[in-house]
């Protein structure tokens, strides 16, 4: 089995992180797929934004959640582009890459951006999966719709060691692991059982991950694996 190669944030080495720019980037380097987040707006728009405040990469102090698409819309994320709107994505993608959208959980939208979600995803579960840390989201988005695939976040070693791992998320499809986790995860004989993805690999030597099956991978500089 070839190890996907998935772009975190696009190709967020080169570009500007979760830009139309950093997608159609990764897109024309030939990933397998790309991974991006999931907020929304005030207005009930899906912006594909990481962080829950907005300074980092613009010019504003405040939270995604807080403004319009439209005044987010006029934000600089980077080298002029703009904060994409899932659908952009959508229309940019078109079933060329697999995404893998990671809801970012907020615990007074988390269930109206679920709501939208299936409605946008509807009909492409072929290319289109979700992922998130919360289970929360998880098990509303699965209640809504079962045919979505979907991801389990991983990045506390005490997730890795509960008992009835295979139980609880029966529901899931994959599990992505941060890669300070994948030794663990090689002892346990995760690798060889589920689809495992490590993120975000950067310089960790995973020779032996590879050798024991593992599915994918999260990159920032696509260039080094593709």
């Amino acid at each position: 089995m070839d190890l996907k190669i998935i772009a975190h944030r696009g190709y967020s080495d080169g570009y500007p992180e979760n830009t139309l720019l950093a997608f159609k980037k990764a897109i024309e380097s030939g990933v397998y797929g790309i991974e991006t987040d999931l907020r929304l707006s005030l207005d009930g728009e899906i912006m594909l934004f990481h962080d829950s405040n907005l300074n980092r990469l613009t010019t504003n102090n405040l939270k995604v959640e807080a403004l319009t698409v439209k005044t987010l819309k006029k934000l600089d994320a980077g080298k002029g582009e703009s904060i994409p709107t899932l659908d952009e994505l959508i229309i940019l993608a078109q079933g060329k890459v697999k995404l893998i959208l990671e809801i970012k959980f907020h615990p007074e939208t988390y269930k109206q951006l679920c709501e939208i979600l299936v409605e946008r995803i509807a009909g492409k579960h072929d290319w289109i999966e979700v992922s998130c840390f919360d289970d929360r989201a998880l098990l509303y988005l699965h209640h809504l719709d079962p045919d979505i695939r979907l991801h389990k976040l991983i990045k506390d070693r005490s997730v890795l060691q509960e008992c009835g791992l295979e139980a609880k998320y029966a529901y899931i499809s994959y599990f992505d692991i941060h890669v300070s986790l994948s030794k663990m995860a090689l002892e346990l004989g995760l690798i060889e059982k589920y689809k495992i993805i490590l993120w975000t690999v950067d310089k960790e030597n995973i020779s032996e991950e590879k050798n024991a099956g593992i599915y994918g991978i999260m990159v920032n500089n696509i260039s080094k694996y593709i």
